[in-house]
């Protein structure tokens, strides 16, 4: 692996990520607001500091913790740049996650196999509120019900999110588009109950109606940094043994699914990315709820 060069290091660890780091330092002491306001102004001490470090042990750039060193940590910068997605219009204003996290999983750098075409994912926290259980008739009473629920997995060097699966439920109004029967527990026990699960299209609620795929895949170009971004084949002989129609770039980011149940992605290559490690784009409809999955994991590969 080539190590980064130090003038890319700093330039992707931004104010608002250092900031981050040094109110929730490991050693768990918070820092005032009158010397967190002066963080900008210590900026390239910092970074300088980080470069002795770095050079001083001899290791990659992104082999060390040096942005995010906490799951604390990780919470912030992950919220930050959740409005940093709203301010630039990649996704809707009204998401937002109250309370703690229901898990923050820190994930170790590893390099994935074949089935992730060798790409390298660096270390991060995954930082999680779930939705709660769909009313599918198991669900306990007590089960937390949000409106929104999301994955947002933070680089912890960078402080990008670099995956994010973000979902929805439907307002109590929103009229269904389909429907499904399915059968609850073993469907060969005859006592095993149907139940009807519906199925939305409330995508509006993740974001506008009217993005299109080339101005959310712009917007995602110029939020990681990278100069441009190609539209694979929609064909994944991994998982599917078919081939999609393909999508053109200038049709509505709602319509990419076909219909009702079937889950519907977009393979695109970032130039400037990893070299031959493509990024994901898809929507799901599930019953009861909808999903926007974004970034360097897949479901299929």
């Amino acid at each position: 692996m080539k190590r980064k060069q130090l003038s890319e290091i700093i330039g992707n660890i931004e104010d608002r990520h250092i900031a981050a780091c040094v109110e929730y330092a490991p050693n768990g002491h918070a820092v005032s607001p009158e010397r967190s306001g002066r963080v900008k102004v210590k900026r390239m001490i910092t970074v300088a500091l980080a470069a002795v470090l770095i050079l001083s042990l001899g290791v990659t750039a992104y082999g060390i913790k040096t942005n995010i060193a906490s799951p604390e940590a990780a919470r912030k910068v992950a919220l930050q740049e959740l409005e940093v997605w709203k301010e630039m219009g990649l996704i809707s204003k009204e998401i937002s996650f109250e309370g703690e996290p229901d898990a923050i999983v820190e994930i170790e750098e590893e390099t994935g196999s074949d089935y992730w075409y060798g790409r390298l994912f660096h270390h991060s926290y995954d930082v999680r509120w779930f939705m709660g259980a769909i009313d599918d008739g198991r669900a306990p009473e007590y089960a937390p019900r949000r409106k929104y629920g999301c994955n947002l997995r933070v680089d912890t060097l960078t402080g990008k999110i670099v995956q994010a699966n973000l979902e929805a439920r439907p307002d109590d109004d929103e009229p269904p588009v389909g429907s499904e029967v399915l059968k609850l527990g073993d469907p060969k026990d005859p006592e095993t109950q149907e139940k009807v699960f519906y199925y939305y299209d409330n995508f509006d609620d993740l974001f506008d109606a009217d993005m299109t795929v080339d101005r959310f895949l712009s917007l995602l170009t110029e939020y990681w940094g990278f100069s441009g971004y190609t539209l694979a084949d929609t064909v994944d002989t991994v998982f599917y043994d078919s081939v999609w129609n393909p999508v053109e770039a200038d049709s509505l980011l709602k319509d990419m699914p076909r219909e009702n149940k079937d889950n519907y992605y977009l393979t695109v290559f970032f130039d400037g990315d990893q070299k031959g490690a493509p990024m994901y784009l898809q929507l799901h409809q599930f019953p009861g709820y909808i999903m926007l999955m974004v970034g360097t994991v897949h479901a299929v590969g």
